[in-house]
């Protein structure tokens, strides 16, 4: 059974992680927190399980403010802002481009097949998930998982493509990355600094 140290530990890292991601809105934020405190905190008499949940959602909108007041220091484009224009490029040339796509890899494709018929002629996926964005966050870099909807013969090549692709379209948008060229590993951003933004537009780079 893990220790209140430990609990509180992976509280923090969470909450770390959704404030700095940039991904959801602040009620969102707190809504999720809110019910992992509960969830952790199971096991203690109600009184002292909501007494937890308020200590946390003060940080949290203590954490969350400070955030904001940091977004709105970001005056250049972001390698973030960056990302976000080359997925809305890789929707226009067909392929299902989502970020923060559920918590693992099956959750990311089942994402992806479930938007792919807004997509207009939707040949393929990629995408990055939950703990994508957690290694991200903390300075690792970021795994695009990818994927051509072809079936049979077809399907490894059209992956390839897909990825070939997906990279060019990246290069374009100044973001680096590095592939093997292969089917076995996944394409890396290579590390840079994590600033996604929630409150403030990004700017207009020709500006």
């Amino acid at each position: 059974m893990a220790t209140e140290e430990r609990i509180r530990e992976h509280i923090e890292r969470t909450l770390d992680v959704d404030i700095r991601s940039g991904y959801g809105s602040e009620a969102r934020v707190l809504e999720r927190l809110r019910e992992q405190v509960r969830d952790e905190f199971r096991n203690v008499l109600p009184a002292e399980r909501e007494a937890e949940v308020e200590r946390w959602m003060t940080l949290a909108r203590r954490e969350l403010a400070a955030q904001r007041e940091l977004e709105e220091s970001w005056t250049e484009p972001t390698v973030n802002d960056h990302l976000d224009a080359a997925f809305v490029a890789l929707r226009r040339q067909g392929i299902v481009a989502l970020q923060d796509a559920g918590y693992t890899m099956s959750d990311g494709w089942e994402d992806v097949h479930e938007v792919r018929d807004r997509i207009p002629r939707a040949w393929g996926g990629v995408f990055f998930h939950r703990q994508d964005v957690e290694r991200a966050v903390e300075g690792g870099g970021l795994l695009l998982a990818f994927g051509a909807f072809a079936t049979g013969d077809d399907h490894e090549s059209e992956s390839l493509r897909l990825a070939t692709q997906t990279c060019e379209v990246l290069a374009a948008h100044d973001i680096a990355t590095e592939w093997n060229g292969t089917l076995k590993q996944r394409i890396r951003v290579l590390p840079f600094e994590w600033r996604k933004r929630r409150w403030t537009p990004a700017p207009d780079p020709q500006r």
